[in-house]
């Protein structure tokens, strides 16, 4: 029996809230692959910055809050928006807290991966618009919400949040304005319900995925490809 302790670092609460279910309905999917029996903890650990750490560089509050919280994880994942540039979200906002946690914890017990969407969080949210349909509770389709005509087509968006803003107001339409965190508080299910398979039409999500199966092999949760 392996158990996984997973546990996000993430750029906001916005983030925290999108990002968890996805990443726990992706590992629970994955690992349903081992041939050996895995349980992973019910809601994934959000991880923040420990009140040592605010005024440090991001790899080292990634790294506090993760000895903060050890013993409680065993796979972390650490989230940046590419904002439009995936390699230098990666280099600057990433990678540096991947080398300090691969240097910190032992990487036969503990693992790290980058969730890195090509621009915003929301560029996953905005793929699948039966998933966006159900959370909005409306019947319009994918044109009358004016989301994108494609999963891939979600990743070359330059406004991802305006995508999805005009989405609720389209489905709101008549009714009173909203302002941005009522819609993010009535999307906080749309992680439980947006298809695996349209997200993985993305790139930014197969880089997702291809991290987290070299991280369960090298725990042992997978079998060597």
């Amino acid at each position: 029996m392996h158990y996984l302790g997973l546990a996000l670092y993430a750029e906001g609460r916005t983030d925290q809230r999108f990002l968890g279910p996805i990443l726990r309905r992706l590992c629970g999917q994955v690992c349903a692959e081992s041939p050996r029996p895995v349980e992973i903890n019910d809601e994934i650990l959000m991880l923040s910055d420990t009140q040592e750490s605010k005024t440090e560089r991001r790899a080292e509050r990634v790294l506090s809050a993760a000895r903060h919280a050890q013993g409680a994880w065993s796979l972390l994942f650490v989230h940046a928006d590419a904002d439009g540039d995936a390699i230098k979200a990666r280099q600057e906002r990433v990678q540096p807290a991947l080398d300090r946690l691969r240097g910190a914890f032992d990487q036969r017990v503990c693992q790290s991966v980058a969730v890195i969407p090509v621009q915003t969080t929301e560029s996953w949210l905005v793929c699948d618009g039966a998933a966006l349909r159900q959370a909005l509770g409306t019947t319009l389709d994918d044109k009358a919400l004016g989301l994108p005509a494609s999963a891939k087509a979600a990743e070359r968006l330059a406004d991802p949040k305006a995508c999805l803003e005009a989405a609720f107001r389209a489905s709101h339409a008549g009714g009173r304005r909203r302002p941005l965190a009522t819609v993010h508080a009535r999307l906080g299910a749309l992680g439980e319900q947006v298809a695996l398979h349209r997200l993985r039409q993305l790139v930014a999500f197969q880089g997702l995925e291809s991290e987290l199966r070299q991280a369960l092999q090298a725990m042992g949760v997978l079998d060597p490809t």
